[in-house]
């Protein structure tokens, strides 16, 4: 597969996982009690794990039939179409809940608080990115998705940190990524989908 083809769907696969994420991303950045390098490192911790708990996944894979992991791609769509049809009952609160947690996590470090939050948010990551993995499954897939992974999570900080200190464009993102987030899952698992069709 080319890197180009491979940059786009780690990209794509990254941003359907992690479109609520960034604003996560923008609640801890506002909290003076958090420092910035606590959040990126909590933050990469938490992508990280979840990385690896999809690439253990994945392995499994191995030992069936290319045709069958196409199947898998109905994972994201299942996603999509129950985060579609949830669109119109979404509602503020639900971005103000990893307050709530680190308020439960008091007792470790700021870090770890991050990273823990970051993980629990991450249901979505496992579910696509173990098909992901299972569809990709050469060791070179694998690395390069992961590392385009690793530096989206660093776009993700720095976009966060900076759309802190603007509040009507941070409202407009997440309206919009309300909006086009089903979509992109849909879309993600239509192409796994096709392209084990064709291969």
């Amino acid at each position: 597969m080319d890197l180009i083809s491979l940059v786009g769907i780690g990209i794509s696969a990254f941003i359907a996982t992690n479109i609520d994420d960034i604003f996560v991303l923008m609640i801890f950045f506002s909290n003076s009690t958090f420092q910035k390098g606590q959040i990126v490192v909590g933050q990469f911790l938490g992508i990280g794990l979840l990385v690896a708990l999809s690439t253990l996944g994945a392995l499994l894979s191995l030992v069936i039939p290319q045709s069958l992991i196409g199947l898998l791609g109905l994972i994201p769509i299942t996603i999509g179409i129950i985060r579609l049809t949830k669109l119109s009952k979404r509602n503020i609160s639900e971005f103000e809940q990893p307050n709530q947690r680190v308020a439960r996590w008091n007792h470790i470090t700021t870090t770890f608080m991050v990273a823990a939050v970051t993980f629990s948010n991450g249901g979505d990551n496992i579910g696509i990115y173990t098909p992901l993995f299972a569809k990709y499954s050469s060791i070179i897939n694998i690395v390069s998705i992961s590392l385009i992974f690793m530096v989206m999570t660093a776009v993700w900080c720095i976009v966060a940190y900076y759309l802190v200190n603007y509040p009507v464009i941070a409202k407009r993102i997440r309206n919009i990524g309300n909006i086009i987030f089903p979509f992109v899952l849909i879309g993600l698992g239509i192409f796994i989908l096709i392209s084990s069709l064709l291969y």
